[in-house]
Protein backbone atom coordinates (compact mmCIF):
# COMPACT_ATOMS: atom_id res chain seq x y z
CA UNK A 1 0.00 0.00 0.00
CA UNK A 2 2.68 2.51 1.01
CA UNK A 3 4.66 1.87 -2.18
CA UNK A 4 1.86 1.95 -4.75
CA UNK A 5 -1.26 3.57 -3.30
CA UNK A 6 -0.36 6.33 -0.84
CA UNK A 7 -0.94 9.55 -2.73
CA UNK A 8 -2.54 7.77 -5.71
CA UNK A 9 -4.50 10.36 -7.67
CA UNK A 10 -8.28 10.35 -7.50
CA UNK A 11 -10.25 11.76 -10.41
CA UNK A 12 -12.13 14.84 -9.16
CA UNK A 13 -15.79 13.84 -9.00
CA UNK A 14 -18.57 15.74 -10.75
CA UNK A 15 -22.26 16.10 -10.00
CA UNK A 16 -25.20 17.68 -11.83
CA UNK A 17 -28.96 18.17 -11.72
CA UNK A 18 -30.80 16.76 -14.73
CA UNK A 19 -33.89 18.86 -14.00
CA UNK A 20 -31.79 22.04 -14.22
CA UNK A 21 -30.69 21.12 -17.73
CA UNK A 22 -34.28 20.26 -18.70
CA UNK A 23 -35.42 23.66 -17.49
CA UNK A 24 -32.64 25.27 -19.53
CA UNK A 25 -33.94 23.65 -22.74
CA UNK A 26 -31.54 20.71 -23.16
CA UNK A 27 -32.93 17.38 -24.31
CA UNK A 28 -30.03 15.02 -23.46
CA UNK A 29 -31.34 14.26 -19.91
CA UNK A 30 -34.06 11.95 -21.28
CA UNK A 31 -31.39 9.74 -22.86
CA UNK A 32 -29.50 9.46 -19.57
CA UNK A 33 -32.71 8.78 -17.65
CA UNK A 34 -33.42 5.92 -20.06
CA UNK A 35 -30.14 4.41 -18.81
CA UNK A 36 -31.34 4.88 -15.19
CA UNK A 37 -28.41 7.21 -14.47
CA UNK A 38 -30.32 9.98 -12.68
CA UNK A 39 -29.41 9.04 -9.10
CA UNK A 40 -25.78 8.30 -10.02
CA UNK A 41 -25.26 11.61 -11.82
CA UNK A 42 -26.78 13.56 -8.93
CA UNK A 43 -24.69 11.95 -6.16
CA UNK A 44 -23.34 14.48 -3.68
CA UNK A 45 -21.68 14.50 -0.27
CA UNK A 46 -18.05 14.20 0.81
CA UNK A 47 -15.60 11.60 -0.43
CA UNK A 48 -12.94 9.75 1.53
CA UNK A 49 -9.51 9.70 -0.09
CA UNK A 50 -7.68 7.09 1.99
CA UNK A 51 -10.60 4.67 2.18
CA UNK A 52 -10.91 4.77 -1.62
CA UNK A 53 -7.20 4.00 -1.97
CA UNK A 54 -7.41 1.19 0.58
CA UNK A 55 -10.39 -0.33 -1.22
CA UNK A 56 -8.48 -0.49 -4.49
CA UNK A 57 -5.24 -1.68 -2.88
CA UNK A 58 -6.80 -4.78 -1.31
CA UNK A 59 -9.27 -5.51 -4.11
CA UNK A 60 -9.78 -9.07 -5.33
CA UNK A 61 -11.94 -10.58 -8.04
CA UNK A 62 -15.07 -12.63 -7.45
CA UNK A 63 -16.08 -13.84 -10.93
CA UNK A 64 -14.98 -10.49 -12.36
CA UNK A 65 -16.71 -8.41 -9.69
CA UNK A 66 -14.30 -6.30 -7.63
CA UNK A 67 -14.52 -6.80 -3.89
CA UNK A 68 -12.46 -5.57 -0.97
CA UNK A 69 -12.55 -5.21 2.81
CA UNK A 70 -12.68 -1.69 4.25
CA UNK A 71 -12.44 -1.42 8.05
CA UNK A 72 -13.86 -4.90 8.46
CA UNK A 73 -16.73 -4.43 5.99
CA UNK A 74 -16.82 -6.53 2.82
CA UNK A 75 -17.60 -4.28 -0.14
CA UNK A 76 -18.63 -5.81 -3.48
CA UNK A 77 -19.20 -3.76 -6.63
CA UNK A 78 -22.10 -6.01 -7.60
CA UNK A 79 -25.59 -5.28 -8.89
CA UNK A 80 -27.50 -4.87 -5.59
CA UNK A 81 -24.74 -2.71 -4.11
CA UNK A 82 -24.57 -0.29 -7.04
CA UNK A 83 -28.36 -0.26 -7.39
CA UNK A 84 -28.83 0.64 -3.74
CA UNK A 85 -26.15 3.33 -3.62
CA UNK A 86 -26.65 4.97 -7.01
CA UNK A 87 -29.52 3.32 -8.87
CA UNK A 88 -27.18 1.77 -11.45
CA UNK A 89 -28.66 -1.07 -13.52
CA UNK A 90 -26.97 -4.30 -14.55
CA UNK A 91 -25.55 -7.38 -12.89
CA UNK A 92 -21.98 -7.48 -14.19
CA UNK A 93 -22.48 -10.43 -16.53
CA UNK A 94 -22.25 -8.40 -19.75
CA UNK A 95 -18.67 -7.45 -20.46
CA UNK A 96 -18.54 -3.79 -21.57
CA UNK A 97 -15.62 -4.19 -23.97
CA UNK A 98 -15.25 -4.80 -26.72
CA UNK A 99 -18.70 -3.48 -27.55
CA UNK A 100 -20.06 -5.38 -30.51
CA UNK A 101 -22.72 -3.37 -32.30
CA UNK A 102 -22.90 -4.05 -36.00
CA UNK A 103 -24.30 -0.64 -36.93
CA UNK A 104 -21.57 1.32 -35.15
CA UNK A 105 -19.25 3.41 -37.29
CA UNK A 106 -17.16 5.76 -35.18
CA UNK A 107 -16.61 8.27 -37.99
CA UNK A 108 -20.32 8.46 -38.86
CA UNK A 109 -21.33 8.78 -35.20
CA UNK A 110 -18.78 11.53 -34.63
CA UNK A 111 -19.80 13.34 -37.82
CA UNK A 112 -23.49 13.27 -36.85
CA UNK A 113 -22.59 15.14 -33.64
CA UNK A 114 -20.85 18.06 -35.38
CA UNK A 115 -22.22 21.58 -35.76
CA UNK A 116 -20.13 22.13 -38.91
CA UNK A 117 -19.48 18.67 -40.42
CA UNK A 118 -17.76 20.10 -43.51
CA UNK A 119 -15.17 22.03 -41.49
CA UNK A 120 -14.36 19.36 -38.91
CA UNK A 121 -10.97 17.65 -38.55
CA UNK A 122 -11.87 13.96 -38.38
CA UNK A 123 -8.36 12.84 -37.42
CA UNK A 124 -8.52 13.99 -33.81
CA UNK A 125 -12.13 13.50 -32.62
CA UNK A 126 -12.15 16.81 -30.74
CA UNK A 127 -15.34 17.42 -28.75
CA UNK A 128 -15.35 21.21 -29.06
CA UNK A 129 -17.20 21.30 -32.39
CA UNK A 130 -20.15 19.19 -31.31
CA UNK A 131 -23.80 20.22 -31.12
CA UNK A 132 -24.77 21.30 -27.65
CA UNK A 133 -26.54 18.13 -26.45
CA UNK A 134 -23.84 15.87 -27.85
CA UNK A 135 -21.21 18.12 -26.27
CA UNK A 136 -22.81 17.68 -22.85
CA UNK A 137 -23.04 13.90 -23.25
CA UNK A 138 -19.36 13.71 -24.22
CA UNK A 139 -18.45 15.83 -21.18
CA UNK A 140 -20.45 13.55 -18.87
CA UNK A 141 -18.86 10.44 -20.40
CA UNK A 142 -15.34 11.81 -19.89
CA UNK A 143 -15.89 13.03 -16.33
CA UNK A 144 -18.53 10.71 -14.85
CA UNK A 145 -19.48 7.57 -16.80
CA UNK A 146 -16.02 6.36 -17.89
CA UNK A 147 -13.88 8.96 -16.13
CA UNK A 148 -10.34 9.81 -17.11
CA UNK A 149 -8.04 12.43 -15.67
CA UNK A 150 -6.65 14.08 -18.79
CA UNK A 151 -7.48 15.00 -22.39
CA UNK A 152 -11.20 15.55 -21.92
CA UNK A 153 -11.30 17.63 -25.11
CA UNK A 154 -10.51 14.62 -27.32
CA UNK A 155 -12.83 11.63 -27.51
CA UNK A 156 -11.52 8.08 -27.68
CA UNK A 157 -13.15 5.40 -29.80
CA UNK A 158 -14.78 3.99 -26.66
CA UNK A 159 -16.18 7.42 -25.77
CA UNK A 160 -17.74 7.73 -29.24
CA UNK A 161 -19.13 4.22 -28.98
CA UNK A 162 -20.70 4.97 -25.61
CA UNK A 163 -22.23 8.11 -27.15
CA UNK A 164 -23.66 5.94 -29.95
CA UNK A 165 -25.15 3.41 -27.51
CA UNK A 166 -26.71 6.11 -25.32
CA UNK A 167 -28.28 7.87 -28.31
CA UNK A 168 -29.61 4.57 -29.68
CA UNK A 169 -31.17 3.84 -26.27
CA UNK A 170 -29.38 0.51 -25.98
CA UNK A 171 -29.43 -0.60 -22.34
CA UNK A 172 -25.96 -0.73 -20.81
CA UNK A 173 -24.78 -3.00 -17.99
CA UNK A 174 -23.36 -0.25 -15.79
CA UNK A 175 -22.15 -2.74 -13.18
CA UNK A 176 -19.79 -4.11 -15.82
CA UNK A 177 -18.70 -0.62 -16.86
CA UNK A 178 -17.88 0.38 -13.26
CA UNK A 179 -15.92 -2.82 -12.65
CA UNK A 180 -14.08 -2.45 -15.95
CA UNK A 181 -12.96 1.09 -15.08
CA UNK A 182 -11.97 0.12 -11.54
CA UNK A 183 -9.87 -2.85 -12.70
CA UNK A 184 -8.27 -0.64 -15.32
CA UNK A 185 -7.27 1.84 -12.58
CA UNK A 186 -5.83 -0.94 -10.43
CA UNK A 187 -3.90 -2.54 -13.27
CA UNK A 188 -2.00 0.66 -14.08
CA UNK A 189 0.90 1.49 -11.79
CA UNK A 190 -0.22 5.08 -11.27
CA UNK A 191 -3.75 4.87 -12.68
CA UNK A 192 -6.05 7.56 -11.26
CA UNK A 193 -9.02 6.19 -9.33
CA UNK A 194 -12.55 6.96 -10.64
CA UNK A 195 -15.99 7.02 -8.99
CA UNK A 196 -15.00 8.77 -5.74
CA UNK A 197 -18.60 9.75 -4.88
CA UNK A 198 -20.01 6.33 -5.77
CA UNK A 199 -17.46 4.47 -3.61
CA UNK A 200 -17.96 6.86 -0.69
CA UNK A 201 -21.75 6.42 -0.77
CA UNK A 202 -21.23 2.63 -0.84
CA UNK A 203 -18.96 2.85 2.22
CA UNK A 204 -21.64 4.83 4.06
CA UNK A 205 -24.44 2.37 3.19
CA UNK A 206 -22.23 -0.57 4.21
CA UNK A 207 -21.76 0.93 7.67
CA UNK A 208 -18.02 1.57 7.41
CA UNK A 209 -16.79 3.53 10.45
CA UNK A 210 -15.96 6.98 9.06
CA UNK A 211 -14.93 8.53 12.37
CA UNK A 212 -11.79 10.60 11.94
CA UNK A 213 -11.47 9.86 8.23
CA UNK A 214 -10.16 12.65 6.03
CA UNK A 215 -12.91 13.78 3.68
CA UNK A 216 -13.17 16.21 0.80
CA UNK A 217 -16.25 18.41 0.50
CA UNK A 218 -17.64 19.22 -2.94
CA UNK A 219 -17.41 22.82 -4.12
CA UNK A 220 -18.40 24.80 -7.20
CA UNK A 221 -15.79 23.25 -9.50
CA UNK A 222 -17.33 19.79 -8.92
CA UNK A 223 -20.73 20.88 -10.24
CA UNK A 224 -21.70 20.74 -13.92
CA UNK A 225 -23.93 23.75 -14.40
CA UNK A 226 -23.88 27.29 -15.82
CA UNK A 227 -20.12 27.83 -15.41
CA UNK A 228 -19.43 24.56 -17.25
CA UNK A 229 -21.54 25.71 -20.20
CA UNK A 230 -19.63 29.00 -20.33
CA UNK A 231 -16.38 27.03 -20.27
CA UNK A 232 -17.60 25.07 -23.31
CA UNK A 233 -18.18 28.32 -25.17
CA UNK A 234 -21.94 28.62 -24.72
CA UNK A 235 -24.00 31.61 -23.73
CA UNK A 236 -27.69 32.09 -23.02
CA UNK A 237 -29.53 34.03 -25.70
CA UNK A 238 -33.29 34.55 -25.63
CA UNK A 239 -33.83 31.77 -23.07
CA UNK A 240 -31.80 29.29 -25.12
CA UNK A 241 -28.20 28.16 -24.76
CA UNK A 242 -26.19 28.57 -27.97
CA UNK A 243 -22.54 28.59 -28.90
CA UNK A 244 -20.95 32.00 -29.22
CA UNK A 245 -21.39 33.28 -32.76
CA UNK A 246 -24.29 30.93 -33.52
CA UNK A 247 -27.78 32.29 -34.15
CA UNK A 248 -30.51 30.11 -32.61
CA UNK A 249 -32.93 28.82 -35.21
CA UNK A 250 -36.63 29.58 -34.78
CA UNK A 251 -38.62 26.86 -36.63
CA UNK A 252 -40.92 24.56 -34.69
CA UNK A 253 -38.97 21.74 -33.04
CA UNK A 254 -39.35 18.38 -34.72
CA UNK A 255 -39.38 15.04 -32.98
CA UNK A 256 -36.82 12.36 -33.73
CA UNK A 257 -37.69 8.70 -33.99
CA UNK A 258 -36.53 8.05 -30.43
CA UNK A 259 -38.96 10.66 -29.11
CA UNK A 260 -36.34 13.22 -28.11
CA UNK A 261 -37.17 16.75 -29.34
CA UNK A 262 -34.41 17.79 -31.68
CA UNK A 263 -34.82 21.60 -31.46
CA UNK A 264 -31.85 23.06 -33.30
CA UNK A 265 -29.68 20.04 -32.63
CA UNK A 266 -29.82 18.65 -36.14
CA UNK A 267 -29.33 21.97 -37.89
CA UNK A 268 -25.98 23.55 -38.68
CA UNK A 269 -25.41 26.84 -36.87
CA UNK A 270 -25.79 30.12 -38.70
CA UNK A 271 -22.99 32.63 -38.37
CA UNK A 272 -24.27 36.06 -37.48
CA UNK A 273 -23.26 38.76 -39.96
CA UNK A 274 -23.20 42.32 -38.76
CA UNK A 275 -24.55 44.84 -41.32
CA UNK A 276 -22.50 47.78 -42.59
CA UNK A 277 -19.28 46.23 -41.39
CA UNK A 278 -16.22 46.44 -43.55
CA UNK A 279 -14.91 43.13 -44.73
CA UNK A 280 -11.93 42.12 -42.67
CA UNK A 281 -8.65 41.62 -44.43
CA UNK A 282 -7.70 38.02 -45.08
CA UNK A 283 -5.21 36.68 -42.55
CA UNK A 284 -1.61 36.61 -43.64
CA UNK A 285 -0.27 33.16 -44.51
CA UNK A 286 2.14 31.52 -42.09
CA UNK A 287 5.83 31.80 -42.76
CA UNK A 288 7.48 28.60 -44.09
CA UNK A 289 9.10 27.98 -40.69
CA UNK A 290 5.81 28.39 -38.77
CA UNK A 291 4.01 26.12 -41.23
CA UNK A 292 6.69 23.44 -40.80
CA UNK A 293 6.37 23.62 -37.01
CA UNK A 294 2.56 23.44 -37.18
CA UNK A 295 2.75 20.40 -39.45
CA UNK A 296 5.20 18.71 -37.07
CA UNK A 297 2.96 19.39 -34.07
CA UNK A 298 -0.03 17.96 -35.93
CA UNK A 299 2.02 14.86 -36.76
CA UNK A 300 3.05 14.42 -33.12
CA UNK A 301 -0.57 14.75 -31.94
CA UNK A 302 -1.72 12.19 -34.49
CA UNK A 303 1.05 9.76 -33.50
CA UNK A 304 0.12 10.19 -29.83
CA UNK A 305 -3.54 9.43 -30.58
CA UNK A 306 -2.62 6.31 -32.54
CA UNK A 307 -0.29 5.05 -29.81
CA UNK A 308 -2.98 5.62 -27.19
CA UNK A 309 -5.46 3.68 -29.30
CA UNK A 310 -2.99 0.79 -29.80
CA UNK A 311 -2.14 0.69 -26.09
CA UNK A 312 -5.81 0.71 -25.15
CA UNK A 313 -6.44 -2.16 -27.57
CA UNK A 314 -3.65 -4.22 -25.96
CA UNK A 315 -5.12 -3.64 -22.50
CA UNK A 316 -8.56 -4.65 -23.77
CA UNK A 317 -7.10 -7.93 -25.09
CA UNK A 318 -5.59 -8.64 -21.67
CA UNK A 319 -9.03 -7.95 -20.15
CA UNK A 320 -10.64 -10.42 -22.55
CA UNK A 321 -7.97 -13.01 -21.73
CA UNK A 322 -8.53 -12.56 -17.98
CA UNK A 323 -12.27 -12.92 -18.53
CA UNK A 324 -11.85 -16.16 -20.50
CA UNK A 325 -9.41 -17.62 -17.94
CA UNK A 326 -11.86 -16.77 -15.15
CA UNK A 327 -14.72 -18.41 -17.05
CA UNK A 328 -12.69 -21.59 -17.67
CA UNK A 329 -11.62 -21.74 -14.01
CA UNK A 330 -15.23 -21.35 -12.92
CA UNK A 331 -16.26 -24.23 -15.20
CA UNK A 332 -13.47 -26.42 -13.78
CA UNK A 333 -14.30 -25.46 -10.20
CA UNK A 334 -10.92 -23.86 -9.63
CA UNK A 335 -10.66 -21.03 -7.06
CA UNK A 336 -10.42 -17.45 -8.36
CA UNK A 337 -6.96 -15.89 -8.05
CA UNK A 338 -6.71 -12.81 -5.86
CA UNK A 339 -5.56 -9.71 -7.66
Amino acid sequence: YFEWYVGRRIIPPKTLKLDWFKNEGFNFPTLLEHQELGKFLELEGPYYLELIRLFLCFAASNEGIMQSVVKGKLIKLEGPTLKGAAGLSGNGTTKPQPFNFGDFEELKTFKDCQRNPENTNYNKFLAGGMKKNSRLISFIIAWMLKPHLHNHAQMSRDDILLMHVIKKKIKIDWVSVVNYCMWKARRKEDGPIPYALLLSRIFEKAGVDLTGEKKIILHASNKIEKSSLHHMGMLKQEDKWVFKGDVPLTPEPTTEEDGVPSHDEDQPPQVEVEPDREQEAEPKPFSPFKQIMINKLDAVMEMSRRHESIYSGILDRFDNLDHEIGRIKAQLGMPEDSE
